[in-house]
């Protein structure tokens, strides 16, 4: 491992990582490292997940334009990237919990969880899930976030399945999905401030949750940003925040005009040591694989296991019914794709 290579991680206390979490990071780090290192490499500093979409674009197709702000719109499936970005991508993580075992427990009852929101809009995709007789156990593993041996230590539930792997952090109303060239492929786009969004195909687009010009993507809102208590960075990574990403630095001394005399005061404890300000402040696009050994290696376990009840029940979901909403997204997406290209092959 190279000294560009070698990563730093910071979680808050009652957050679990694991080696495969870290390794799995780099990994995608690498793959983004290799696109923009393709995208230096081409005349038009861009990388093209098509040939066909490189040499016949139709100036006359509509695109969606924003009412955000965004400098993007919300229907880039698998659009040309520039190297600018491309740099600005980020492996992002999950929190999740797992479903403590009491029966009494609010979330056990019967149709609670499978009642999430936007299931009705955005219903998980089969291929989230095993072939029969197993076609309600989705393909994910819950071991490497959140296996635990009994007897458990804490609050940590023993042997978890799939099943009771929850999320609360955001929904598939937040999420986007983009295709990327290889390595990186199919991601999905977490929650980003609409002036750094590099693009992807919205869940909503074109009109799932309503009518474009009246239902907003969801960003910088509390209750689908995804905070993932903490983050990770190879030495690169953190040269890159701190010489170019970040206004004012990301490293001490926090002297700059931009942290205006006072740098702790003017931010929460989730913005130093939750990862707030690289994807808010500092413009950073976390991404998460849509390769299922990949996501769940990007799922990291709040051991406190509170949030299932201290939460609105609305807000839970199972981690497998999120990842199938996510496929549902990707296949729209696809459907997206293929029709523009249909569309162009019509206009030549």
């Amino acid at each position: 491992m190279t000294e560009s290579q070698s990563a730093t991680t910071l979680q808050e206390d009652d957050m679990r990582i694991t080696a495969d979490h870290v390794i799995n990071f780099l990994e995608i780090s690498n793959d983004i490292y290799e696109l923009h290192e393709l995208a230096t490499q081409s005349p038009d500093n861009m990388v093209h997940v098509s040939e066909e979409i490189k040499h016949n674009t139709d100036p006359n197709i509509a695109r969606h334009k924003p009412i955000d702000g965004a400098s993007v719109g919300n229907d880039i499936a698998d659009d040309p990237i520039h190297a600018q970005h491309i740099q600005r991508l980020f492996p992002g993580l999950l929190r999740v919990e797992v479903l403590d075992h009491h029966p009494d427990h609010p979330l056990r009852r019967t149709g609670t969880l499978s009642q999430h929101l936007f299931h009705q809009e955005v219903p998980p995709s089969p291929k989230a899930f095993l072939p029969p007789p197993h076609q309600s156990q989705s393909i994910l593993d819950p071991s490497p976030c959140c296996s635990e041996n009994d007897p458990p230590r804490g609050k940590m539930p023993p042997h978890p399945t799939i099943d009771d792997l929850l999320l609360w952090e955001t929904n598939i109303q937040a999420t986007g999905v983009r295709k990327y060239p290889p390595p990186l492929g199919w991601i999905a786009a977490l929650p980003v401030e609409n002036v750094a969004d590099v693009g992807s195909f919205w869940s909503g687009y074109p009109d799932v949750y309503g009518p474009l010009d009246a239902v907003k993507r969801p960003r910088r809102q509390d209750t689908t940003i995804a905070n993932q208590a903490g983050f990770m960075a190879t030495r690169g990574q953190i040269q890159y925040f701190h010489e170019v990403a970040c206004p004012g630095g990301f490293l001490p001394p926090y002297e700059s005009h931009h942290w205006r005399g006072d740098s702790l005061q003017r931010h929460s404890v989730e913005f130093w040591s939750g990862g707030f300000q690289l994807f808010g402040q500092c413009f950073l696009n976390r991404v998460l694989s849509l390769d299922p050994r990949r996501f769940e290696r990007q799922l990291i376990y709040h051991v406190s296991n509170n949030k299932q009840r201290t939460a609105p029940v609305k807000k839970m979901a199972r981690v497998g019914d999120f990842y199938g909403q996510i496929l549902r997204v990707k296949e729209r997406a696809e459907d997206f794709i293929q029709r523009g290209r249909r569309r162009r092959r019509k206009s030549e």
